[in-house]
This record gives structure tokens, sequence and C-alpha cells, in this order.
């Protein structure tokens, strides 16, 4: 039985796209040509797809569906206050990101230093490290620029 030319295939990520003011480089290439097919190596059934793409960088850390619309808010504010509403409960932009930090999104203070609130994952923090963080009534998380710009000290004593 002859065999059919398979189809060109154009494959993209929606989540590749890199933040806001971030120059991530080359885009991806895309495949030009026919798909290559290889063998699973478990199981010849099952076809896997080659993807030739350029190195970029990682993607932005997106906590929850409702950031990847997310309005940015400007750098400088650790907190937003709704003129038109001035009852509602102030916005916290992420200090890295500057994406708003929602009520379900696992976000840490920067306590001593700028007092903004950051995406666990924007500053790189595993889950295990920021439960441990948030469930300790001692800890004080401090991002990493006040850590150097205000020389705050790991391990701080009172006298309680």
């Amino acid at each position: 039985m002859p065999r059919a030319q398979p189809d060109t295939v154009v494959l993209s990520n929606p989540f590749d796209d890199p933040p806001a003011g971030c120059n991530p480089g080359p885009p991806p290439r895309m495949l030009a040509g026919p798909v290559q097919s290889t063998s699973h190596p478990i199981n010849n059934a099952i076809p896997m797809v080659l993807i030739d793409s350029a190195p970029h960088s990682a993607p932005p850390p997106f906590t929850s569906l409702s950031s990847l619309s997310a309005r940015v808010y400007p750098s400088d504010q650790p907190m937003i206050f709704t003129s038109s509403n001035p009852h509602a409960p102030p916005i916290c932009p992420c200090g890295k990101c500057h994406r708003e930090i929602h009520d379900n999104d696992q976000a840490i203070q920067c306590y001593r230093g700028c007092k903004f609130w950051f995406h666990r994952t924007c500053v790189g923090l595993i889950e295990e490290a920021w439960h441990m963080i948030v469930n300790e009534p001692y800890a004080e998380w401090v991002c990493d620029a006040c850590l150097v710009a205000k020389q705050i000290p790991f391990v701080i004593f009172t006298n309680s």
C-alpha cells in the first residue's frame, strides 16, 4: 500500500510569549517541511514528532489562568488603590512581573524591604519552600533586590 506524504505542521505555544519589556532573542524556528517521524523507544506503534526550535528564554511565570490576560501595573507602586471604588481592596501587583496578585495565587511579601508582593514562581520559590515560609510565624522573606540594596541580615534576633 503506498504511503501518503504527511502535511506540513506548524506548532507553537501561546505561553512562550515573553513578559513585557523583556527581549527573549530570536523567535522559535518552525518546521517548514513535512513532519519527521521516528519510532517511540518503548512502543514502535507510537510515532513521535520532532520539533526544531531555537533556544529561548523561559516562559513568564503564570500562577493562575486569570493572569494570562492580566494588566501590567506600574513597577514603582506596591499597592494600587482604585479611585472609582474607594471601598475596594487595593490591587497588589507582583514586584517582578507587575501583574496583579489574586487571592488564590501563591505569593509572598518582602516584609522588611520594599513591601511588594511577589508571585511564588516569579521569585523561583518551589512550592514546599513557599509553604514553609508562609506557615512559620517568625519567618520573614526578603526579595533579592532588598537583600542586596538594603543589606538586610539573613537572621534577625529579637528580645521577645
